[in-house]
């Protein structure tokens, strides 16, 4: 029987002929990553996993001064074709490796273009300023702030065992406290040797980055979603 990691189960069909992108690189260099976003759909009595493709997101960083900038492009199926176009930047952080400063947001639907979703946050002196569509609303940030689309590089430095406390903004439009980042945890693939992060935390049902031995964060996965690396390009 094949077995496969429970970090992996979302993409344990996928796993079986996955190629990693032959680029090897240091994710704090200038570069992008471009996954494929996955769902899961059904599971065979051998434990494999039949996985649709569902969309893809693209994520450039470029270093700048004590940080980074990123642009993010996630495209996804849903009830539309939804769209989220952001720029993030972040300062070091000796906790979790990056901590967001400043984003801003625009998610919209392919079919309805003109019908935007506008935001922008900022954080100043442990209070996080979040202004968008409904409104502006301020909150406490007295713990490091990250998101889905900045930990697969930040925790490519991470060689230490860490159990840190963090801010998450899901999708840079949520924000929840009370999240924890754990690893990493060794676990092995077809042989090989992986390491994995885990983030847990109040409202989270457990997210899981996953790097291949030359570190790049090949797998994240969401429970039923999951991104699987297919490119990574020098900028």
């Amino acid at each position: 029987m094949n077995i496969i990691p429970a970090e992996l189960n979302a993409i344990a069909g996928q796993l079986q002929n996955y190629d990693a992108p032959t680029q090897t690189i240091q994710l704090d260099s200038n570069c992008k990553l471009t996954y494929e976003v996955l769902q899961w759909t059904s599971t065979h009595p051998d434990g494999l996993t039949d996985d649709r493709p569902i969309g893809t997101v693209e994520i450039s960083r470029s270093n700048k001064e004590n940080g980074a900038e990123y642009q993010i492009v996630e495209k996804r199926n849903g009830g539309g074709r939804e769209i989220y176009e952001a720029t993030v930047t972040t300062a070091r952080d000796e906790c979790i490796g990056e901590s967001i400063q400043n984003w801003k947001l625009d998610w919209y639907q392919a079919e309805t273009p003109d019908k935007r979703l506008l935001i922008n946050g900022t954080v100043r002196d442990a209070t996080l300023e979040i202004n968008g569509t409904a409104g502006k609303k301020h909150l406490s940030a007295d713990t490091p702030i990250s998101c889905q689309w900045i930990l697969p590089f930040a925790l490519a430095n991470q060689t230490t065992q860490m159990d840190e406390a963090f801010t998450t903004i899901d999708e840079l439009t949520y924000c929840k406290t009370g999240q924890f980042l754990h690893g990493p945890e060794q676990i092995e693939v077809r042989g090989q040797s992986f390491l994995s992060f885990r983030h847990t935390g109040y409202g989270t049902l457990p997210i899981h980055y996953v790097f291949d031995p030359q570190i790049r964060p090949v797998f994240v996965t969401f429970t039923l979603l999951s991104w699987i690396l297919r490119d990574i390009e020098l900028i």
